[in-house]
């Protein structure tokens, strides 16, 4: 598992075997992440509440790792998330 990235042209912050998170420059707002998997599928997490806000076809078991992740380290993407909004 890769941790996060300082380099603010790598929107990736981590990667799990099943998914990875992302924050992307010039998002809308709320502050949130993209959980991407490889099939294409995609959800979004709201950082300041940690809820799903979108997601397709993704099973809660399926974002369970990537939301305790979340969850474990909200603050510090929160502050990534308006750092790339700049």
């Amino acid at each position: 598992m890769q941790s996060l990235h300082k380099d603010n042209s790598v929107p990736t912050l981590i990667r799990f075997p099943t998914c990875k998170i992302e924050v992307r420059p010039r998002d809308h707002r709320p502050p949130h992440v993209h959980v991407l998997f490889a099939d294409g599928r995609e959800a979004l997490v709201d950082l300041a509440s940690g809820q799903v806000t979108s997601r397709r076809k993704i099973r809660a078991t399926e974002l369970a790792e990537a939301l305790a992740w979340i969850d474990a380290h909200a603050e510090e993407l929160i502050a990534r998330f308006e750092e790339l909004q700049r």
